[in-house]
């Protein structure tokens, strides 16, 4: 992982590894449904983390770069918390809506002393892993809020996303999707062969590559014997830090 200046802000691109998702287990039927909720931990230098839905740990010993296996949680108005994996303290909290029956990646980010959990955290898992393809989903990680007068929005931070082989000549290829780096955004999962890629962000019009990943092998999706299927894949975050 490596971060390179971009404005005043620091950019870094991350694996986060897909734990398989299997059936989610934990959490019985309440009054309002349930939700299936993953917990993905981009907070640098952070211990193992816990995230507590309703005051139970629902995922836990969630480590830097990683995310936990889908799990179900209550559905409806819920206090979401992240502790040190195994302690009572929270560290940080948020109050949110979730929506029955939905699927979603809580993101944390920031630093120990500074953890950051904000609506921009609940990402709704879209796509279809493909048992025989290499997944890949793009998360785009901020915490810029949008003033209401226009007027005073600073100008955009447009990236294009190439996702090659190691070595690639980035202007032999066209970017996998552009987005602005000011907005919190996530992509559906997009399918490769199995291989082993790298991830770059560039600025459009440019050389510049604000931030990449180092080489990643990706498998491709599995589905071991026995039902359910397990999804194997990879999350890219890209955490633009002011």
């Amino acid at each position: 992982m490596r971060g390179i200046g971009i404005g005043g802000a620091a950019a870094v691109a991350m694996v986060l590894s897909m734990a398989a998702c299997a059936a989610p287990t934990d959490g019985g039927e309440g009054s309002e449904g349930t939700v299936q909720v993953r917990l993905m931990n981009a907070a640098a230098g952070t211990p193992a983390l816990d995230l507590v839905i309703g005051g139970k740990v629902v995922a836990g010993s969630v480590g830097y770069e990683q995310a936990s296996p889908l799990r179900n949680a209550p559905a409806g108005t819920q206090t979401l918390a992240i502790r040190r994996s195994g302690e009572t303290t929270d560290l940080t909290t948020k109050q949110l809506s979730l929506t029955k029956g939905s699927r979603y990646t809580v993101m944390v980010w920031g630093s120990l002393a500074s953890l950051a959990l904000s609506q921009q955290t609940m990402a709704l898992d879209t796509g279809l892993a493909k048992p025989d393809r290499a997944n890949i989903r793009i998360i785009n990680i901020s915490t810029f809020v949008f003033p209401a007068d226009s007027s005073s929005l600073p100008p955009s931070v447009p990236l294009n996303v190439f996702i090659t082989a190691p070595g690639a000549d980035l202007g032999t290829v066209a970017p996998v999707l552009s987005l602005d780096a000011r907005a919190a955004s996530y992509s559906t999962l997009i399918y490769f062969d199995p291989g082993s890629y790298v991830v770059r962000f560039m600025t459009p019009g440019t050389t510049n590559v604000v931030a990449g990943t180092p080489t990643i092998p990706i498998a491709a999706g599995q589905i071991p014997g026995g039902d359910p299927a397990e999804e194997v894949g990879r999350d890219l975050a890209y955490v633009g830090r002011g």
